[in-house]
Protein backbone atom coordinates (compact mmCIF):
# COMPACT_ATOMS: atom_id res chain seq x y z
CA UNK A 1 0.00 0.00 0.00
CA UNK A 2 1.66 3.50 -0.90
CA UNK A 3 0.31 6.07 1.93
CA UNK A 4 1.36 8.83 0.21
CA UNK A 5 -2.33 9.84 -1.01
CA UNK A 6 -1.00 12.60 -3.48
CA UNK A 7 0.56 9.65 -5.24
CA UNK A 8 -2.38 7.85 -5.63
CA UNK A 9 -5.40 9.99 -5.53
CA UNK A 10 -6.96 12.64 -8.24
CA UNK A 11 -10.06 14.79 -8.02
CA UNK A 12 -12.61 14.35 -10.08
CA UNK A 13 -12.05 17.42 -12.68
CA UNK A 14 -8.55 16.15 -13.21
CA UNK A 15 -7.98 14.14 -16.73
CA UNK A 16 -7.91 10.85 -18.37
CA UNK A 17 -4.21 11.98 -19.39
CA UNK A 18 -3.32 13.29 -15.55
CA UNK A 19 -4.21 9.77 -14.42
CA UNK A 20 -2.38 7.93 -16.79
CA UNK A 21 0.70 10.14 -16.39
CA UNK A 22 0.24 9.72 -12.39
CA UNK A 23 -0.07 5.31 -12.71
CA UNK A 24 3.07 5.50 -15.24
CA UNK A 25 4.76 7.42 -12.76
CA UNK A 26 3.78 4.93 -9.53
CA UNK A 27 4.11 1.87 -11.63
CA UNK A 28 0.54 1.25 -10.11
CA UNK A 29 -2.55 0.24 -11.83
CA UNK A 30 -5.47 2.58 -10.35
CA UNK A 31 -5.65 5.93 -8.93
CA UNK A 32 -8.52 6.58 -6.64
CA UNK A 33 -10.66 9.66 -7.29
CA UNK A 34 -11.50 11.93 -3.93
CA UNK A 35 -13.15 15.28 -3.19
CA UNK A 36 -11.67 18.13 -1.77
CA UNK A 37 -11.58 16.51 1.50
CA UNK A 38 -9.87 13.59 0.30
CA UNK A 39 -12.96 11.65 0.65
CA UNK A 40 -13.13 8.55 -1.74
CA UNK A 41 -15.79 9.19 -4.38
CA UNK A 42 -14.95 6.80 -7.20
CA UNK A 43 -11.73 4.63 -8.52
CA UNK A 44 -10.15 4.36 -12.04
CA UNK A 45 -7.78 1.88 -13.28
CA UNK A 46 -5.37 1.61 -16.54
CA UNK A 47 -7.96 -0.47 -18.06
CA UNK A 48 -10.90 2.23 -17.20
CA UNK A 49 -8.77 4.57 -19.24
CA UNK A 50 -8.02 1.80 -22.30
CA UNK A 51 -11.76 1.44 -22.78
CA UNK A 52 -12.95 4.88 -22.39
CA UNK A 53 -10.14 5.66 -25.50
CA UNK A 54 -11.91 2.79 -27.13
CA UNK A 55 -15.06 3.73 -26.91
CA UNK A 56 -13.88 7.28 -28.08
CA UNK A 57 -13.75 9.37 -25.68
CA UNK A 58 -10.49 12.18 -25.62
CA UNK A 59 -7.24 11.98 -23.35
CA UNK A 60 -8.53 15.16 -21.46
CA UNK A 61 -11.91 13.01 -20.47
CA UNK A 62 -12.80 13.96 -17.15
CA UNK A 63 -12.08 11.18 -14.22
CA UNK A 64 -15.79 11.74 -12.97
CA UNK A 65 -17.15 10.65 -16.36
CA UNK A 66 -14.90 7.48 -16.86
CA UNK A 67 -14.50 6.55 -12.84
CA UNK A 68 -16.23 3.50 -11.04
CA UNK A 69 -18.57 5.04 -8.49
CA UNK A 70 -19.12 3.41 -5.41
CA UNK A 71 -16.50 1.31 -5.40
CA UNK A 72 -15.65 -1.39 -3.70
CA UNK A 73 -13.52 -0.23 -0.57
CA UNK A 74 -12.38 -1.39 3.23
CA UNK A 75 -11.36 -0.27 6.02
CA UNK A 76 -8.27 0.62 7.04
CA UNK A 77 -6.92 -2.10 9.53
CA UNK A 78 -9.05 -4.68 7.62
CA UNK A 79 -6.75 -7.93 7.99
CA UNK A 80 -4.69 -9.16 4.90
CA UNK A 81 -6.92 -12.36 4.28
CA UNK A 82 -10.09 -10.99 4.33
CA UNK A 83 -8.80 -7.84 1.48
CA UNK A 84 -7.33 -11.20 -0.43
CA UNK A 85 -10.83 -13.09 0.17
CA UNK A 86 -12.96 -10.30 -1.10
CA UNK A 87 -10.33 -9.60 -3.75
CA UNK A 88 -10.94 -13.39 -5.44
CA UNK A 89 -14.83 -13.07 -4.85
CA UNK A 90 -15.44 -9.53 -6.80
CA UNK A 91 -12.36 -10.57 -9.37
CA UNK A 92 -11.06 -6.92 -8.61
CA UNK A 93 -7.10 -6.30 -8.04
CA UNK A 94 -7.11 -3.34 -5.98
CA UNK A 95 -9.28 -2.35 -3.04
CA UNK A 96 -9.00 1.60 -2.07
CA UNK A 97 -8.74 1.52 1.95
CA UNK A 98 -10.86 4.71 3.83
CA UNK A 99 -11.24 5.26 7.60
CA UNK A 100 -14.17 5.18 9.33
CA UNK A 101 -15.22 8.77 7.31
CA UNK A 102 -14.55 7.26 4.07
CA UNK A 103 -11.41 9.49 3.48
CA UNK A 104 -8.78 7.63 1.64
CA UNK A 105 -5.64 6.60 3.27
CA UNK A 106 -4.63 4.08 0.74
CA UNK A 107 -5.24 1.40 -1.77
CA UNK A 108 -4.00 -2.65 -1.42
CA UNK A 109 -3.35 -4.17 -4.88
CA UNK A 110 -3.89 -7.87 -5.23
CA UNK A 111 0.44 -8.23 -5.58
CA UNK A 112 0.75 -6.58 -1.96
CA UNK A 113 -1.18 -8.87 -0.09
CA UNK A 114 -0.12 -12.02 1.56
CA UNK A 115 0.14 -15.11 -1.71
CA UNK A 116 -2.10 -17.98 -0.51
CA UNK A 117 0.25 -20.32 1.50
CA UNK A 118 1.42 -23.42 0.63
CA UNK A 119 0.37 -24.98 3.45
CA UNK A 120 -0.95 -23.66 6.60
CA UNK A 121 -1.95 -25.36 10.32
CA UNK A 122 -5.52 -25.57 11.38
CA UNK A 123 -5.09 -24.08 15.13
CA UNK A 124 -8.06 -23.32 17.12
CA UNK A 125 -8.60 -21.95 20.35
CA UNK A 126 -8.62 -25.47 21.81
CA UNK A 127 -4.64 -26.00 20.83
CA UNK A 128 -4.11 -22.40 22.77
CA UNK A 129 -5.70 -23.63 26.00
CA UNK A 130 -4.18 -26.74 25.87
CA UNK A 131 -0.73 -25.35 25.89
CA UNK A 132 -1.65 -22.77 28.16
CA UNK A 133 -3.38 -25.34 30.92
CA UNK A 134 0.84 -27.27 30.38
CA UNK A 135 2.68 -24.25 30.77
CA UNK A 136 0.50 -23.80 34.05
CA UNK A 137 1.96 -27.06 35.20
CA UNK A 138 5.51 -27.97 36.67
CA UNK A 139 6.33 -30.37 33.32
CA UNK A 140 7.70 -29.01 30.59
CA UNK A 141 9.24 -32.41 29.31
CA UNK A 142 9.14 -35.89 30.38
CA UNK A 143 5.65 -35.42 31.67
CA UNK A 144 1.94 -36.91 31.56
CA UNK A 145 1.19 -34.97 28.24
CA UNK A 146 3.30 -37.08 26.28
CA UNK A 147 2.48 -40.57 27.98
CA UNK A 148 -1.24 -39.63 27.05
CA UNK A 149 -0.53 -38.60 23.22
CA UNK A 150 1.75 -42.20 22.99
CA UNK A 151 -1.47 -43.64 24.15
CA UNK A 152 -3.66 -42.01 21.47
CA UNK A 153 -1.51 -42.54 18.81
CA UNK A 154 -0.67 -46.65 19.53
CA UNK A 155 -5.00 -46.99 19.80
CA UNK A 156 -5.63 -45.03 16.62
CA UNK A 157 -3.22 -46.96 14.34
CA UNK A 158 -4.16 -50.35 16.25
CA UNK A 159 -0.78 -51.20 17.92
CA UNK A 160 0.65 -52.32 21.48
CA UNK A 161 3.37 -48.89 21.23
CA UNK A 162 3.72 -45.61 20.34
CA UNK A 163 7.08 -43.56 21.19
CA UNK A 164 6.73 -39.96 20.89
CA UNK A 165 10.45 -38.24 19.47
CA UNK A 166 11.17 -34.62 18.39
CA UNK A 167 10.58 -35.39 14.43
CA UNK A 168 9.82 -37.80 12.37
CA UNK A 169 13.56 -37.98 11.14
CA UNK A 170 14.39 -38.70 15.41
CA UNK A 171 11.92 -41.89 14.79
CA UNK A 172 13.67 -42.92 11.60
CA UNK A 173 16.83 -43.00 12.64
CA UNK A 174 15.98 -44.82 15.97
CA UNK A 175 14.00 -47.56 14.09
CA UNK A 176 17.41 -48.31 12.09
CA UNK A 177 19.10 -48.13 15.06
CA UNK A 178 16.87 -50.54 17.10
CA UNK A 179 16.65 -52.85 14.10
CA UNK A 180 20.33 -53.31 14.16
CA UNK A 181 21.33 -52.13 11.22
CA UNK A 182 24.72 -51.22 10.38
CA UNK A 183 27.63 -49.99 8.69
CA UNK A 184 27.58 -52.18 4.89
CA UNK A 185 24.31 -53.18 5.73
CA UNK A 186 22.16 -52.23 2.99
CA UNK A 187 18.02 -51.01 3.13
CA UNK A 188 16.02 -50.58 0.21
CA UNK A 189 14.01 -47.83 -0.46
CA UNK A 190 12.67 -44.79 -2.86
CA UNK A 191 14.07 -42.27 -4.63
CA UNK A 192 10.97 -39.98 -4.77
CA UNK A 193 10.87 -38.64 -1.07
CA UNK A 194 11.66 -36.23 1.60
CA UNK A 195 15.50 -36.94 1.77
CA UNK A 196 14.93 -37.78 5.44
CA UNK A 197 14.13 -41.37 4.58
CA UNK A 198 17.68 -41.86 3.06
CA UNK A 199 19.48 -39.80 5.88
CA UNK A 200 18.46 -42.10 8.68
CA UNK A 201 19.91 -45.11 6.43
CA UNK A 202 23.07 -43.23 6.53
CA UNK A 203 23.20 -42.30 10.18
CA UNK A 204 24.26 -45.19 11.02
CA UNK A 205 26.72 -45.77 8.00
CA UNK A 206 24.29 -48.37 5.85
CA UNK A 207 23.56 -47.91 2.54
CA UNK A 208 20.22 -47.15 0.75
CA UNK A 209 19.60 -49.08 -1.94
CA UNK A 210 17.24 -47.43 -4.21
CA UNK A 211 13.99 -49.03 -5.87
CA UNK A 212 12.46 -46.95 -8.70
CA UNK A 213 8.37 -45.84 -8.49
CA UNK A 214 5.14 -46.97 -9.69
CA UNK A 215 4.08 -43.97 -12.52
CA UNK A 216 0.80 -44.38 -11.08
CA UNK A 217 0.97 -44.04 -7.31
CA UNK A 218 4.22 -42.70 -7.19
CA UNK A 219 5.42 -45.11 -4.63
CA UNK A 220 8.26 -47.94 -4.95
CA UNK A 221 6.85 -50.35 -7.68
CA UNK A 222 6.94 -53.54 -5.84
CA UNK A 223 7.81 -55.44 -8.76
CA UNK A 224 11.28 -54.08 -8.77
CA UNK A 225 12.27 -54.75 -5.09
CA UNK A 226 13.60 -58.49 -4.91
CA UNK A 227 16.00 -57.93 -8.18
CA UNK A 228 17.75 -55.07 -5.55
CA UNK A 229 18.10 -57.73 -2.44
CA UNK A 230 21.54 -59.15 -1.66
CA UNK A 231 23.08 -61.05 1.06
CA UNK A 232 23.93 -57.46 3.00
CA UNK A 233 20.17 -56.30 2.97
CA UNK A 234 18.91 -55.81 5.95
CA UNK A 235 15.43 -53.71 5.69
CA UNK A 236 12.61 -52.48 3.52
CA UNK A 237 11.89 -49.15 3.91
CA UNK A 238 8.62 -48.21 2.36
CA UNK A 239 7.18 -44.25 1.89
CA UNK A 240 3.55 -43.76 2.34
CA UNK A 241 4.41 -40.95 -0.39
CA UNK A 242 2.04 -38.09 0.15
CA UNK A 243 -0.13 -39.96 2.19
CA UNK A 244 -1.26 -42.55 -0.90
CA UNK A 245 -0.53 -46.18 0.99
CA UNK A 246 2.27 -48.44 -0.42
CA UNK A 247 1.12 -52.22 -1.45
CA UNK A 248 2.08 -53.69 2.19
CA UNK A 249 1.01 -57.04 1.73
CA UNK A 250 3.46 -57.88 -0.86
CA UNK A 251 6.05 -55.75 0.43
CA UNK A 252 5.61 -57.92 3.33
CA UNK A 253 5.27 -61.00 1.54
CA UNK A 254 8.58 -59.79 0.63
CA UNK A 255 10.25 -58.99 4.01
CA UNK A 256 9.43 -62.75 5.13
CA UNK A 257 10.87 -64.58 2.06
CA UNK A 258 14.13 -62.65 3.02
CA UNK A 259 13.92 -62.12 6.63
CA UNK A 260 13.87 -58.57 6.37
CA UNK A 261 12.51 -55.81 8.96
CA UNK A 262 10.13 -53.31 7.85
CA UNK A 263 9.98 -49.47 8.65
CA UNK A 264 7.13 -47.73 6.83
CA UNK A 265 7.44 -44.11 6.66
CA UNK A 266 4.24 -43.01 7.53
CA UNK A 267 5.42 -39.07 8.01
CA UNK A 268 3.11 -38.02 5.32
CA UNK A 269 0.24 -40.29 6.01
CA UNK A 270 -1.41 -40.63 9.33
CA UNK A 271 -4.93 -41.76 9.13
CA UNK A 272 -4.55 -43.69 5.89
CA UNK A 273 -5.30 -47.53 5.13
CA UNK A 274 -4.50 -50.20 3.23
CA UNK A 275 -7.37 -53.01 2.59
CA UNK A 276 -9.13 -51.20 5.85
CA UNK A 277 -5.70 -51.65 8.02
CA UNK A 278 -4.17 -48.31 9.04
CA UNK A 279 -0.25 -47.63 7.66
CA UNK A 280 2.04 -47.85 10.58
CA UNK A 281 0.57 -51.13 11.87
CA UNK A 282 2.12 -53.64 9.06
CA UNK A 283 5.72 -53.42 9.41
CA UNK A 284 8.34 -53.74 12.38
CA UNK A 285 8.22 -50.39 13.00
CA UNK A 286 6.49 -47.15 11.45
CA UNK A 287 7.20 -43.69 11.93
CA UNK A 288 4.47 -40.54 12.04
CA UNK A 289 5.88 -37.21 11.58
CA UNK A 290 3.67 -33.57 12.78
CA UNK A 291 5.30 -31.07 11.00
CA UNK A 292 3.30 -27.92 10.86
CA UNK A 293 2.94 -28.48 7.19
CA UNK A 294 1.34 -32.26 8.21
CA UNK A 295 -2.10 -32.95 8.54
CA UNK A 296 -2.03 -32.65 12.21
CA UNK A 297 0.55 -30.73 13.69
CA UNK A 298 2.59 -30.92 17.17
CA UNK A 299 4.97 -27.83 15.91
CA UNK A 300 7.69 -30.11 15.73
CA UNK A 301 7.35 -33.55 16.54
CA UNK A 302 7.44 -37.30 15.18
CA UNK A 303 6.33 -40.71 16.46
CA UNK A 304 7.45 -44.39 16.40
CA UNK A 305 4.73 -47.00 16.42
CA UNK A 306 5.11 -51.03 17.10
CA UNK A 307 3.74 -54.14 17.88
CA UNK A 308 7.47 -55.18 19.25
CA UNK A 309 7.83 -54.82 22.95
CA UNK A 310 12.20 -55.02 22.23
CA UNK A 311 11.78 -51.95 19.83
CA UNK A 312 9.78 -49.98 21.66
CA UNK A 313 12.02 -49.84 24.96
CA UNK A 314 15.42 -49.09 22.35
CA UNK A 315 13.28 -46.35 21.15
CA UNK A 316 12.05 -45.53 24.84
CA UNK A 317 15.40 -45.02 26.25
CA UNK A 318 17.72 -44.16 23.31
CA UNK A 319 15.20 -40.98 22.39
CA UNK A 320 16.06 -40.21 26.27
CA UNK A 321 20.40 -40.10 26.09
CA UNK A 322 19.93 -44.03 26.73
CA UNK A 323 18.29 -44.13 30.02
CA UNK A 324 15.96 -47.05 30.70
CA UNK A 325 12.36 -45.85 30.91
CA UNK A 326 12.24 -46.80 35.24
CA UNK A 327 15.64 -45.31 35.66
CA UNK A 328 14.73 -43.11 38.62
CA UNK A 329 18.62 -41.54 38.74
CA UNK A 330 20.80 -40.27 35.45
CA UNK A 331 21.81 -43.72 34.77
CA UNK A 332 23.05 -44.71 31.30
CA UNK A 333 22.20 -48.13 30.02
CA UNK A 334 23.19 -47.56 25.97
CA UNK A 335 24.28 -44.57 23.60
CA UNK A 336 20.99 -42.35 23.32
CA UNK A 337 20.11 -39.42 21.93
CA UNK A 338 17.94 -36.40 22.96
CA UNK A 339 14.87 -37.65 21.05
CA UNK A 340 12.56 -36.30 23.21
CA UNK A 341 9.03 -35.00 22.50
CA UNK A 342 8.23 -31.55 24.77
CA UNK A 343 5.01 -31.29 27.06
CA UNK A 344 3.21 -28.93 24.76
CA UNK A 345 4.10 -30.44 21.51
CA UNK A 346 2.37 -33.63 23.33
CA UNK A 347 -0.34 -31.80 24.62
CA UNK A 348 -1.16 -29.53 20.90
CA UNK A 349 -1.09 -33.04 18.94
CA UNK A 350 -3.85 -33.94 21.61
CA UNK A 351 -5.92 -31.93 20.62
CA UNK A 352 -5.23 -32.11 16.90
CA UNK A 353 -6.08 -36.11 17.46
CA UNK A 354 -9.42 -34.69 19.24
CA UNK A 355 -10.08 -33.40 15.35
CA UNK A 356 -8.06 -35.83 13.43
CA UNK A 357 -11.86 -37.36 11.21
CA UNK A 358 -12.98 -34.00 10.95
CA UNK A 359 -9.04 -32.68 9.65
CA UNK A 360 -8.41 -35.54 7.16
CA UNK A 361 -12.49 -34.80 5.85
CA UNK A 362 -11.39 -31.38 5.19
CA UNK A 363 -8.14 -32.56 3.37
CA UNK A 364 -10.63 -34.97 1.45
CA UNK A 365 -12.97 -32.11 0.73
CA UNK A 366 -10.08 -29.78 -0.67
CA UNK A 367 -8.94 -32.96 -2.81
CA UNK A 368 -11.91 -33.31 -4.50
CA UNK A 369 -12.51 -29.33 -5.15
CA UNK A 370 -9.11 -29.57 -7.00
CA UNK A 371 -10.06 -32.81 -8.81
CA UNK A 372 -13.14 -31.17 -9.69
CA UNK A 373 -12.02 -28.27 -10.83
CA UNK A 374 -8.49 -29.60 -12.85
CA UNK A 375 -9.94 -32.88 -13.92
CA UNK A 376 -11.06 -31.40 -17.38
CA UNK A 377 -8.01 -28.68 -17.95
CA UNK A 378 -5.77 -30.58 -20.47
CA UNK A 379 -1.73 -30.41 -19.85
CA UNK A 380 -1.74 -31.57 -16.43
CA UNK A 381 -2.91 -35.21 -14.78
CA UNK A 382 -4.10 -34.68 -11.12
CA UNK A 383 -3.49 -37.46 -8.48
CA UNK A 384 -4.58 -41.04 -9.18
CA UNK A 385 -5.47 -42.89 -6.03
CA UNK A 386 -4.81 -46.58 -6.10
CA UNK A 387 -8.15 -49.11 -5.46
CA UNK A 388 -8.45 -50.62 -1.97
CA UNK A 389 -6.68 -47.69 -0.47
CA UNK A 390 -7.62 -44.80 1.79
CA UNK A 391 -6.03 -41.33 1.36
CA UNK A 392 -4.93 -39.21 3.66
CA UNK A 393 -4.36 -36.11 1.74
CA UNK A 394 -0.85 -34.70 2.33
CA UNK A 395 -0.09 -32.80 -0.56
CA UNK A 396 -1.98 -31.99 -3.70
CA UNK A 397 0.40 -32.46 -6.68
CA UNK A 398 -0.65 -32.55 -10.10
CA UNK A 399 2.02 -33.68 -13.29
CA UNK A 400 1.99 -31.63 -16.28
CA UNK A 401 1.35 -33.96 -19.31
CA UNK A 402 4.85 -35.09 -20.44
CA UNK A 403 3.19 -35.83 -23.70
CA UNK A 404 3.43 -31.98 -23.96
CA UNK A 405 5.52 -30.28 -21.30
CA UNK A 406 9.04 -30.79 -19.97
CA UNK A 407 10.82 -29.56 -16.90
CA UNK A 408 11.43 -26.21 -18.58
CA UNK A 409 7.82 -25.55 -18.94
CA UNK A 410 7.22 -26.99 -15.56
CA UNK A 411 9.71 -24.72 -13.95
CA UNK A 412 8.10 -21.76 -15.84
CA UNK A 413 4.66 -22.31 -14.76
CA UNK A 414 5.53 -22.48 -11.04
CA UNK A 415 7.26 -18.95 -11.68
CA UNK A 416 4.06 -17.46 -12.99
CA UNK A 417 1.89 -19.05 -10.63
CA UNK A 418 4.20 -17.36 -7.39
CA UNK A 419 3.63 -13.93 -9.62
CA UNK A 420 -0.30 -14.50 -9.41
CA UNK A 421 0.40 -14.81 -5.33
CA UNK A 422 -0.28 -18.35 -5.79
CA UNK A 423 2.75 -20.28 -3.77
CA UNK A 424 3.93 -23.21 -5.36
CA UNK A 425 6.74 -25.65 -5.89
CA UNK A 426 7.97 -29.28 -7.53
CA UNK A 427 7.58 -32.23 -5.22
CA UNK A 428 10.25 -33.81 -5.12
CA UNK A 429 13.43 -33.69 -6.50
CA UNK A 430 14.94 -37.38 -7.07
CA UNK A 431 17.30 -38.20 -3.78
CA UNK A 432 19.55 -39.71 -5.77
CA UNK A 433 20.64 -36.49 -7.53
CA UNK A 434 20.90 -34.24 -4.46
CA UNK A 435 24.48 -33.24 -4.63
CA UNK A 436 25.90 -35.39 -1.74
CA UNK A 437 24.25 -39.00 -2.85
CA UNK A 438 25.55 -38.49 -6.46
CA UNK A 439 28.82 -37.82 -5.19
CA UNK A 440 28.87 -40.34 -2.72
CA UNK A 441 27.31 -43.27 -4.63
CA UNK A 442 28.09 -42.19 -7.95
CA UNK A 443 24.52 -41.75 -9.26
CA UNK A 444 23.39 -40.08 -12.45
CA UNK A 445 20.89 -39.54 -14.02
CA UNK A 446 19.42 -42.19 -16.02
CA UNK A 447 19.42 -44.58 -12.92
CA UNK A 448 15.87 -44.43 -12.01
CA UNK A 449 14.46 -43.04 -15.03
CA UNK A 450 9.86 -43.06 -13.71
CA UNK A 451 11.42 -40.74 -10.87
CA UNK A 452 13.22 -39.00 -12.57
CA UNK A 453 11.19 -38.39 -15.11
CA UNK A 454 7.84 -37.34 -12.56
CA UNK A 455 10.00 -35.12 -10.49
CA UNK A 456 10.64 -33.09 -13.45
CA UNK A 457 6.49 -32.42 -14.11
CA UNK A 458 5.27 -32.46 -10.54
CA UNK A 459 3.75 -29.13 -9.08
CA UNK A 460 2.13 -28.97 -5.34
CA UNK A 461 -0.37 -26.43 -5.31
CA UNK A 462 -1.94 -24.82 -2.23
CA UNK A 463 -2.66 -27.68 0.12
CA UNK A 464 -4.22 -26.99 3.88
CA UNK A 465 -7.22 -27.84 6.30
CA UNK A 466 -9.25 -24.31 5.67
CA UNK A 467 -8.68 -23.46 1.80
CA UNK A 468 -11.50 -21.74 0.73
CA UNK A 469 -13.38 -22.99 -2.77
CA UNK A 470 -12.80 -19.38 -3.90
CA UNK A 471 -9.05 -20.20 -3.69
CA UNK A 472 -9.32 -23.23 -4.83
CA UNK A 473 -10.90 -21.95 -7.69
CA UNK A 474 -8.42 -18.53 -8.38
CA UNK A 475 -5.54 -21.52 -8.58
CA UNK A 476 -7.25 -23.48 -10.88
CA UNK A 477 -8.01 -20.61 -13.37
CA UNK A 478 -5.09 -19.36 -13.42
CA UNK A 479 -3.17 -22.28 -13.65
CA UNK A 480 -5.32 -23.32 -16.69
CA UNK A 481 -4.50 -19.83 -18.20
CA UNK A 482 -1.26 -20.14 -17.49
CA UNK A 483 -1.06 -23.64 -18.90
CA UNK A 484 -3.02 -22.32 -22.37
CA UNK A 485 -0.10 -19.87 -23.12
CA UNK A 486 2.75 -22.83 -22.54
CA UNK A 487 0.64 -24.99 -25.18
CA UNK A 488 0.59 -22.23 -27.61
CA UNK A 489 4.35 -21.91 -27.49
CA UNK A 490 4.32 -25.46 -28.11
CA UNK A 491 2.97 -25.46 -31.64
Amino acid sequence: MNTRIDLISLGKKNTSREAMELINKTGLRAVAVVDKNKKLIGLVTDGDIRRSLLAGKEKNALLGEIMKKSPIAALENTPATELFETMLKSGTHEIPLVDKNGILKGITFFSDLKSIPLSSPDITSREVEVINNVLATPFLSIGPEVKKFEKRMADYIGVKYAIAVNSGTSGLHLCIKSMGIKDGDEVITTPFSFIASSNCILFERAKPVFVDIDEKTLNIDVSKIEEKITKKTKAILPVHIFGQPCQMDKIMEIAKKYNLFVIEDACEAIGAEYKNKKVGSFGNAGVFAFYPNKQITTAEGGMVVTNDQKIAKLCQSMRNQGRDEDDSELRHTMLGYNYRMIEMSAALGLAQMERISEILLKRQKAAELYNNKLRAIEGIDIPQVAPGVKMSWFVYVVRLDKNIFGVAERNSVIRKLREKGINCRSYFPPIHLEPFYADKFSQKKGSFPVTEEIAGLTIALPFYNNITEKQVEYISETLSSILKKERAKKL
